[in-house]
């Protein structure tokens, strides 16, 4: 058979397939519905003569029915506790059958696929596919240019687009001025029944994955809505403002970091909420809402009084405007006028995005403010923050703009845990914020006051209060070190620091900062034998003329300690790898960045047996190998190559045994560049970058199908701007590179139908592969 008479055959057959499995079983249905409907497929008239309660008949009615058979099973919106029951069904068949899942959660696709199984990643609708559904087919200029809100909120889903274009159907002559309006009151359709009820099955959706959230887990994605909408929202930001409004709760006797933690992934495994990028070692570091959820979700709270935005896309509902807990202004500024309607005084939460206008000078007013974001305000003044003192109730205080210094009223934040800096032009830090009893998390790029240094009143103060060990700072990131010492001299008495980031500055003859860095260093990295705690250590030497870093000095650690550090960070001019960093003995990623990195500090890299995750940053990479046996633990590898002038490490078999993913972020890569992949056998992923020639492209695909494991391949999108950490700030400002990874999007030739192709039933394969294919909750098949 020719390969597009393959592709339409079985693009034909799958959607038969799908055409008779319309109900999902996670929306109700259970494991004895799912048998039965399998038993009146198969053996109609055996479901005749057995009850629908009688599920250990069906189960061996089924069993014996299939043994020494061979079949094509799918299953349509499964959960893990049902394929737990069902899977023993099937295990006893010796022919080459196979099962294919569908499932909106991504645990239960990877939990459900065995050894030999693979997970399609059902990719949503690109922008012309959007257009086609939601719009008829109408592609006049004026309609497309008003359907493109609508369309960004509709996200590529089908159901979405479907719902739309059977409501633009109702008018004779559908415009981009009913778009508008469509996309503006869109949350009240999906919350209400409509005149025409055409986003009945959307609706049944939305609020079936709300539904089967915690109380808990609702509060936290409700909580979302105070966020403009696509907005990329940072993993770590989130959790710190879930847990300042007290949000992270649960019956367990987990600690609140690690609720939010498991309320974040949860939304995440839902794909309520997507990532939209990864750290190295595979944990989300920026996400957003999805279009449709984020709109169902902002309506719900709205209505009930949890959240009010002053944008002109969300009017507030009257009958609860005086009722609100957060308040969240984009889109324009809040009036004195739209200000009376709310009772400040009942105001938990205040997030500005652009300009505040008059709602600042309302701050004072707002007794109970647990939460003041004031980031991203662009009208932001030092004066704005005078009476900040008086919100005793404040617990997160992020600002940015054009604040240039902290008032020393900041000493009355008794219960301030975040403190946020990094958009400001702050680069000194008043001593007074250091002795707040609560704060754990403090984000910057500072020094300590000169004038607080030289008080003694003031550092004897300052040092009684940290060797008491009231200080709760966990976070401190980050701040310049320099030979006056200042936040080093503190550092060293911060006994509960788990993350620290170090800007070092240029070192002057003859003086004790090298020492002072080192003794500092030390005392954070000093743990009693029996410690779990996770640290994490930035090194940014970049200012310095020396290979500062490969000068540090440690002592030998006692008996009853360890130096011990997860992630590393390491940026400078780095000749060789640090004498510390080996005795480092719990160490699991590492990231370095030099201009150069030569084969001393490559090689050295191969005694660091307990790594999970490497990744290296160069302008020029020296000529080095991979043998056997290195990098026995590595499960993810990352080189960042700006001018590839030579080729990469060469990765001989026997190493890296169990490496998961391969990231080439070299927009010079040329071919293969010598790397042989076939013999990495637990290979899921490839990376390269996505500015290499179509040829190398080619090359790399063409590899990743001809593994075994038929690797993921990816493209890495960069966007390289100058990104200032404040207004005005100059010498803050640095290039940074904006990443974006997205997988390659097949066709529908090389991409279900190739998976399915990888399913033959082949005779002489004793194996049993299933395919899991992995929905959006709103997707439809």
């Amino acid at each position: 058979m020719e390969s597009a008479a393959a592709s339409a055959f079985l693009r034909t057959v799958m959607g038969k397939l799908f055409q008779v499995l319309e109900k999902e079983y996670n929306n109700g249905g259970g494991v004895r519905e799912i048998l039965r409907d399998l038993l009146w497929q198969v053996r109609p008239k055996d479901s005749m003569d057995v009850v629908a309660d009688d599920g250990q008949r069906m189960e061996a009615l089924l069993s014996e029915y299939l043994k020494d058979k061979r079949y094509l099973i799918v299953i349509h919106g499964i959960v893990m506790e049902q394929w737990m029951q069902l899977k023993f069904i099937f295990e006893d068949n010796g022919k080459s059958s196979r099962i294919l899942l569908t499932t909106a959660i991504q645990s239960t696709a990877k939990r459900c696929s065995d050894d030999n199984g693979y997970v399609y990643q059902l990719n949503t609708l690109g922008e012309e596919d959007s257009k086609e559904i939601a719009l008829q087919g109408v592609r006049s200029p004026e309609l497309e240019q008003g359907s493109t809100a609508l369309l960004k909120k509709c996200g590529g889903l089908p159901l979405a687009l479907v719902s739309v274009s059977d409501f633009l159907k109702c008018s004779a002559e559908p415009t981009g001025e009913r778009c508008a309006k469509l996309c503006r009151n869109l949350g009240s359709h999906l919350r209400e029944k409509d005149d025409y009820d055409n986003f009945t099955e959307l609706r049944k959706v939305l609020m079936h994955n709300y539904d089967s959230l915690s109380v808990y887990d609702m509060t936290c994605l409700l909580y979302l809505g105070v966020f403009p909408i696509n907005r990329p929202l940072k993993k770590k930001v989130v959790i710190r403002r879930w847990l300042a409004e007290g949000y992270a709760r649960s019956d367990s006797l987990c600690s609140e970091e690690d609720i939010a933690d498991k309320t974040f992934e949860e939304l995440i495994d839902r794909n309520i909420i997507q990532s939209i990028d990864t750290r190295d070692n595979t944990q989300v570091k920026t996400c957003r809402t999805h279009g449709i959820m984020h709109e169902f979700a902002l309506h719900k709270s709205m209505s009930q009084g949890f959240i009010a935005t002053s944008s002109r896309d969300h009017p507030r509902p009257s009958a609860y405007v005086n009722n609100v807990y957060h308040l969240s202004i984009h889109g324009g500024n809040l009036t004195d006028s739209e200000a009376s309607d709310v009772d400040i005084s009942r105001v938990r939460s205040l997030t500005v995005f652009g300009k505040a206008g008059d709602a600042i000078s309302h701050v004072r007013k707002c007794k109970l403010l647990r939460v003041l974001d004031l980031e991203e305000c662009s009208d932001l003044e030092d004066s704005h923050l005078k009476h900040i003192g008086k919100l005793w109730h404040l617990t997160y205080l992020s600002v940015g703009g054009t604040i240039g210094k902290l008032p020393s009223s900041i000493d009355g934040l008794h219960c301030l845990e975040t403190l946020d800096l990094r958009r400001t032009k702050i680069k000194t830090l008043p001593i007074e914020a250091i002795m707040l009893y609560h704060l754990a998390h403090l984000f910057g790029k500072l020094t300590v006051d000169r004038d607080d240094l030289n008080n003694a009143k003031k550092m004897t103060k300052v040092m009684k209060f940290l060797s008491g060990n009231k200080s709760n700072l966990k976070t401190l990131a980050g701040f310049v070190a320099n030979e006056r010492q200042g936040f080093l001299e503190l550092m060293v008495h911060m006994r509960n620091l788990r993350k620290v980031k170090i800007w070092c500055g240029p070192v002057a003859n003859g003086s004790n900062y090298t020492t002072d860095l080192s003794e500092a260093i030390q005392e954070f990295t000093k743990v009693p034998m029996d410690s779990m705690d996770a640290r994490s250590l930035s090194l940014d030497s970049e200012e310095c003329s020396e290979d500062l870093l490969s000068s540090l000095d440690f002592k030998p650690c006692p008996e009853d300690s360890k130096y011990d550090v997860r992630s590393l960070k390491l940026r400078g001019k780095l000749l060789q790898l640090p004498p510390f960093v080996p005795l480092l003995s719990g160490l699991t990623e590492l990231s370095i960045s030099s201009a150069i990195l030569t084969r001393d500090l490559l090689s050295a890299l191969l005694s660091l047996s307990n790594l999970l995750y490497l990744k290296l940053i160069t302008n020029e990479l020296e000529n080095f190998e991979l043998r056997s046996g290195a990098f026995p633990s590595l499960r993810r590898l990352c080189f960042v190559v700006q001018s590839l002038t030579s080729a990469l490490p060469a990765i001989k078999q026997g190493a890296l045994p169990y490496l998961v993913s391969l990231q080439l972020l070299c927009p010079g890569l040329v071919g293969l560049s010598g790397i042989q992949i076939r013999h990495l056998k637990h290979l899921k992923e490839v990376t390269i970058d996505s500015g290499v020639p179509g040829e190398t492209r080619q090359d790399w695909e063409q590899a990743t199908k001809n593994h075994p494991n038929r690797p993921r391949f990816m493209l890495h999108k960069s966007d390289v701007r100058v990104e200032s950490e404040g207004p005005g700030n100059e010498e803050a400002s640095a290039v940074r590179e904006k990443r974006k990874i997205c997988v390659v999007q097949p066709s529908l030739d090389d991409g279900l139908d190739s998976s399915l192709k990888k399913m033959r039933l082949s005779s002489d394969s004793s194996s049993r592969l299933q395919m899991i294919v992995h929905t959006s909750p709103t997707m439809q098949l």
